[in-house]
């Protein structure tokens, strides 16, 4: 046992090396909630430690692999060069179409100091993401669809879609001469006073505190073609079974004793979709959930990373934050801590479901779920989209 205990020592100040060599930076994460993975051996007693588990969701640990400009021309053969290419196979060569237009992304596993990543690439899986960044206001999130076929023995090739960007920094055709770097891994969420630039995430828009520069236009947004001509007719129930008849409708996972109490449908205040209300076991509002088709002309919503009672004042409520919540973009708006914490303020998250083009908004009304609790507004939020 003695020999066991002192073998696992010694894999973990192995691994603890490592991290400092390669410039590994530990998550944020309370490490009582962070299982680090083992990767492979290479070599004696040499580990990697390229992913860890976050509360039940697989993590790369964030660090930083250089490379150079995207390759225009699609042609990816020496140590450094990557290229995005579009959902034809088209190489992108603009850095609005690094920004919408990218499916697919073929690298070589090593950087421009020669250095292989074969043994991170490897481990990649659908659900991982990374961040391609050129400078602070010009960059680009990315969500692995599906690890594809390597296309030679140094190159890969990964399915991709874009999930986040900054983008006030860049315009136009991509020069030769620009460098970038690929972050992977547990990426920092964005929001709140620390937010310095415009950032578009999924349907998405936050902007900084008092921002008065360029915004994103975004794009136009259309009810179904299944849908109503608006306003639909308003429909009202206290029947979970009616209920689930409803466009876009989800159960949640709720806290014991937690119960469905009535839900409504179309009308002026739910365009195509439905709203619902639960109430805690003593009868009292516990939770919100609507789900509704995206209807809106320009991206949805443009917000500052701030907003006030009334949205002007001193009276600071709460913070607007990205997340990615089941794989989604998300937005929630909590009070966090510190000096204009509100405790009583509700906590909302909104998640976007691209496969529908729907907006599912959960809203805290129990007591439990105000605040700076946005954790908890957030698993009841994670759980419409579990299978």
């Amino acid at each position: 046992a003695r020999d066991a205990w002192l073998r696992q020592g010694a894999l973990l100040a192995s691994a603890c090396a490592l991290m400092l060599a390669v410039g590994l930076v530990a998550s944020t994460v309370s490490p009582a909630f962070v299982t680090l993975e083992v990767g492979r051996e290479v070599g004696p007693g040499t580990y990697r430690i390229p992913f860890e588990d976050v509360d039940g969701e697989r993590r790369a640990l964030v660090f930083t692999v250089s490379y150079g400009a995207p390759q225009t021309t699609g042609v990816v053969d020496a140590q450094g060069e990557y290229a995005f290419f579009t959902a034809t196979g088209t190489a992108i060569t603009t850095y609005e179409g690094l920004r919408k237009d990218v499916a697919r992304l073929t690298i070589h596993e090593q950087d421009t100091s020669g250095t292989s990543w074969a043994w991170f690439y490897d481990d990649v899986e659908a659900g991982d993401a990374f961040e391609w960044r050129k400078a602070n206001d010009c960059w680009v999130r990315y969500m692995v669809d599906e690890v594809l076929a390597d296309p030679s023995a140094t190159l890969k090739s990964l399915s991709v879609e874009w999930m986040t960007y900054a983008f006030t920094g860049c315009s136009g055709a991509v020069p030769t001469s620009a460098t970038g770097s690929m972050n992977w891994g547990a990426l920092p969420d964005l929001g709140g006073t620390s937010l310095t630039v415009p950032i578009r995430h999924g349907p998405f828009q936050v902007l900084p505190d008092g921002w008065t520069g360029a915004t994103d236009p975004g794009e136009t947004y259309a009810l179904p073609d299944e849908a109503p001509p608006y306003p639909g007719p308003a429909v009202y129930t206290e029947d979970l079974s009616v209920a689930r008849g409803f466009p876009y409708w989800r159960d949640p996972v709720l806290p014991a004793g937690w119960t469905f109490r009535y839900a409504r449908s179309g009308g002026y205040d739910v365009s195509y979709g439905y709203c619902a209300a639960y109430v805690a076991a003593d009868g009292y509002p516990a939770v919100d959930v609507c789900g509704e088709a995206l209807w809106v002309s320009g991206t949805y919503p443009v917000e500052a990373s701030w907003y006030a009672q009334g949205g002007t004042g001193e009276r600071r409520l709460g913070v607007h934050e990205t997340r990615t919540i089941a794989g989604h973009p998300a937005v929630v708006v909590y009070s966090p801590q510190g000096q204009h914490h509100h405790r009583t303020g509700a906590v909302r998250v909104l998640v976007y479901h691209p496969a529908t083009q729907s907006i599912y908004k959960i809203v805290g009304t129990d007591p439990s779920l105000r605040g700076s609790n946005a954790e908890g507004v957030i698993a009841i939020a994670r759980s419409l989209f579990e299978e």
